[in-house]
């Protein structure tokens, strides 16, 4: 059996932080090229009302049903 050293932290935390950021360029490239996919969240400004409970739902129902 051959012993192996283990890796530095520091060596863990860049190799982690490297995969982060790899993901990263992977996800805003898929996002940049395909924009008809984004999800729009809707606004409203604070003060000016509510948004009806309906709206709410045909909002997070997509979402959540993932």
């Amino acid at each position: 059996m051959r012993f192996r050293r283990p890796k530095r932290l520091e060596d863990l935390w860049e190799e982690l932080r490297a995969r982060m950021i790899a993901e990263t360029s992977v996800w805003l490239t898929d996002a940049l090229a395909h924009p008809e996919r984004a999800v729009r969240i809707p606004t409203i400004m604070a003060d000016t009302g509510r948004f009806p409970p309906s709206l709410a739902r045909a909002f997070w129902e997509p979402l959540l049903a993932e």
